[in-house]
């Protein structure tokens, strides 16, 4: 702890934005990886169930099964059940409404990450700028001979692009891992949706 604190106070002013990024960055990686992490449900077992439901005609079953299940593919399938019985293009056109109501709520926090990745090694630039002033200033002061206050100059030039480098790597790789992950949720509720719908409509016609 005291090594770091070290390092913030050798870093310079510009160290304490770039500590609140990390801050904020790692509360939105956290936050989202458990939303996500719910979200990601098995939609092949709730499909298993709500299939056998529908077989049985017994839709308010399916539709418990759906209500039961956290996340955005359990939310669209309980949509496809309840306007079932309308046109197919009017189905998508209500399922499209859910999708387009879940995909914020999916993205949630990702855009402010995404940003906080793009200004972290902005502020590090900048803390190399500032540090690169307080060398020239000591040079100009005439204390070349000073070593202790040369070496605080280029700690804070190269603590400062450092942790912005840091920070941004580290949150881009978590960036590109939920961005996947969200992804992977919006094709899971496309397949899931046009195999439920091919799936009501078979049962349709064999009970014609």
């Amino acid at each position: 702890m005291k090594a770091f604190l070290e390092i913030i106070q050798k870093g310079g002013p510009v160290m304490y934005p770039l500590l609140l990024c990390s801050v904020v960055a790692l509360a939105i990686s956290i936050e989202r990886l458990y939303s996500l992490t719910r979200a990601n449900t098995d939609p092949k077992k709730l499909m298993d169930k709500v299939k056998e439901a529908v077989r049985k005609r017994d839709f308010r079953v399916a539709i418990g099964y759906c209500d039961a299940t956290p996340g955005p593919v359990a939310n669209v399938l309980a949509t496809v059940i309840d306007l079932r019985e309308l046109p197919v293009e009017e189905v998508r056109e209500g399922v499209n409404e859910t999708v387009l109501s879940e995909t914020p709520r999916l993205e949630r926090g990702l855009p402010t990450l995404s940003t906080l990745i793009t200004v972290s090694p902005l502020l590090g630039l900048l803390g190399t700028i500032t540090g690169l002033m307080k060398l020239f200033n000591i040079i100009a002061g005439g204390e070349i001979g000073n070593s202790e206050k040369l070496s605080s100059g280029i700690a804070e030039a190269l603590i400062t692009t450092a942790t912005g480098l840091i920070i941004a790597i580290t949150f881009m790789v978590i960036h590109n891992l939920l961005s996947t992950r969200v992804d992977r949720i919006l094709n899971q509720m496309e397949k899931s949706v046009t195999e439920l719908l091919n799936f009501i409509r078979t049962e349709d016609r064999k009970d014609v």
